[in-house]
């Protein structure tokens, strides 16, 4: 179910199983545990043309502290085009920008230092990027404004990247505007499923990628904005014993910090980001 704003715009909550003065209560405590964690996240930004680090909170996302270069790349790779937080071991990843044979690396976020653990095995395409994990498959989607759709997997050591099938919303059209990604229900419980939201900066809107290894596109709703550029996006899964109860959905859009309506596509402007970030990666442990 749609549920009221939790920082400023709509989030999302497991849909309620009845309508009973019981439920209602369960419903209203869903929405308010989801109001408390959001109220507090630590959101690590990808900043200086993906050679930083940085961290803001994002009701006061023009204070930005921890600011680090990112060291360590190699192979070619002088930047990062995109970062996630994997939920298998909690770390933050980064890809690469070596078009020909990106790097794939853990990062520690308070200082930057990058460790190449594999490198894409299919050539990079295009100028923005979306980079997020799939915590169902142990996967990493990389996708991108040429409507390119890669599945990097993490299951085996130096398995090869497959390429998935072209972005579109109506086969054979490519989606040409695709620069962000974010899957929902970060948690290891083995009975959530997950679902993978893009944003399009051509079409301004929100949609739903599935089946994602098809590249099948579905719009949910419009943002409201005209977004412009390299988007960080990226969607925040609350927990209760171990399994997601709600999501939070964030981007990084023209210099400022948004929340997404993931069900509606509405971007509700949170402020500026006190930093050029161009990807924004929420840690799945908060402290």
């Amino acid at each position: 179910m749609a549920v009221a704003p939790v920082l400023a715009g709509a989030s999302s909550v497991a849909p309620a199983a009845a309508t009973s003065d019981s439920s209602s209560a369960s419903d209203r405590n869903l929405i308010n545990a989801v109001r408390s964690v959001a109220a507090k996240l630590r959101v690590v930004g990808l900043s200086d043309g993906g050679t930083k680090l940085v961290q803001f909170n994002p009701t006061k996302p023009g204070k930005v502290t921890n600011r680090v270069a990112v060291t360590g790349l190699t192979g070619g790779d002088t930047a990062l085009i995109g970062i996630d937080y994997r939920v298998q071991d909690g770390a933050l990843y980064g890809v690469g920008d070596n078009a020909a044979s990106a790097g794939v690396y853990s990062i520690n976020p308070s200082t930057g230092v990058a460790t190449q653990v594999t490198r894409l095995t299919v050539a990079l395409s295009g100028t923005s990027f979306g980079v997020d994990f799939n915590p169902a498959a142990n996967a990493l989607r990389v996708v991108s404004d040429t409507g390119q759709n890669l599945r990097q997997p993490f299951a085996t050591a130096g398995a090869a990247t497959v390429a998935d099938g072209t972005l579109s919303y109506a086969a054979p059209a490519v989606a040409t505007g695709v620069a962000g990604a974010a899957y929902t229900n970060n948690d290891l419980d083995a009975n959530s499923a997950t679902t993978l939201f893009v944003l399009d900066t051509a079409l301004d809107q929100i949609a739903i990628q599935s089946p994602a290894n098809a590249g099948t596109l579905a719009p949910t709703g419009k943002l409201g904005l005209d977004a412009v550029g390299a988007t960080g996006f990226d969607i925040y899964s609350v927990l209760r014993n171990g399994s997601s109860i709600g999501s939070v959905g964030l981007a990084a859009v023209n210099g400022s910090l948004y929340e997404i309506g993931l069900l509606n596509g509405t971007a509700t402007p949170l402020g500026a980001i006190g930093a050029n970030v161009t990807d924004i990666a929420v840690p799945l442990v908060q402290r």
